[in-house]
């Protein structure tokens, strides 16, 4: 009996489907059943693909508990014009309501992302909820004083940014940085991690649409992913651990306007080969 891989004999029916579905190679099925490979222990991703697959649940992974492995029932992919609706109705939400999210449903919306697909499943992606309005706003002072030392030290790069209109905007009372949102989701990786990139791009995607989907508003928070990756002072506020780096951020909270029509966009810019 394989040490990474318990078999129910009396459901197992050799299909094989545990073998195939394993990206790693790791999985054989012989007359007994399915077995790893030596050295599987150490190779394994715990992607979890040969007990989703298993049509007879007959097969327990030893770094997978049983108990949380959720169901799975033939409805669960909704419809293609539930999704598209979905997608092509969420809008970038920059006026929020001024009551605050409540947490639970702020923790739903991360745990939904917590499923979101990361290089070799490495499930590396760290957040920081900036849920105190209050540091929201010292989070944008921070970036309107990033953007104020490069009207004097670059004007080329400010000019770009239009930091100018911005840190204007700013001293009329706006907030064009942040604009005014109770919350931010912020995520983040280790900066020797290869993969912290596009797994963090990837779950904030997921984490915006799952609040799309929760009747929140939201926000891609570029201005400060910018100072984040340009300014010591925006980093230090941010206060994120040592080693570790911002790889996006949304502005989050209950939308101070309901959209009612999809405006059009670009034409399909598609290569086929």
């Amino acid at each position: 009996m394989s040490s990474l891989l318990t078999i129910d004999q009396s459901q197992c029916t050799k299909c094989g489907q545990c073998a195939v579905v394993c990206p790693m190679g790791l999985v054989r099925v012989g007359s007994r059943g399915p077995r790893t490979v030596p050295g599987a222990e150490e190779r394994c991703v715990l992607c979890g693909h040969c007990v989703a697959i298993c049509p007879a649940k007959s097969l327990a992974h030893r770094g997978l508990p049983a108990d949380q492995c959720l169901p799975l029932d033939a409805s669960w992919r909704g419809t293609p014009q539930g999704l598209a609706k979905l997608v092509m109705g969420r809008r970038s939400i920059r006026r929020y309501q001024p009551q605050l999210v409540d947490r639970s449903l702020l923790t739903s919306v991360l745990d939904t992302a917590r499923y979101a697909p990361t290089g070799m499943n490495s499930q590396s992606v760290k957040w920081l909820v900036v849920y105190e309005t209050a540091e929201v706003k010292k989070l944008s002072a921070a970036v309107i004083e990033w953007m104020r030392d490069l009207m004097r030290q670059d004007q080329a790069v400010a000019g770009r940014y239009n930091a100018g209109v911005l840190v204007g905007a700013y001293e009329a009372g706006h907030d064009p940085i942040l604009r005014g949102c109770p919350h931010l989701l912020i995520a983040y990786g280790h900066e020797a991690d290869p993969m912290a990139a596009s797994s963090c791009m990837i779950a904030l995607t997921t984490a915006d649409l799952a609040a799309a989907a929760a009747g929140l508003g939201t926000c891609w928070a570029g201005f400060l992913h910018m100072g984040a990756c340009s300014s010591a002072h925006v980093q230090q506020a941010l206060g994120l651990p040592d080693g570790h780096v911002m790889h996006g951020g949304l502005m989050i909270g209950h939308p101070a306007e309901e959209y009612q029509q999809i405006p059009p966009r670009k034409a399909l810019d598609a290569t086929w080969r």
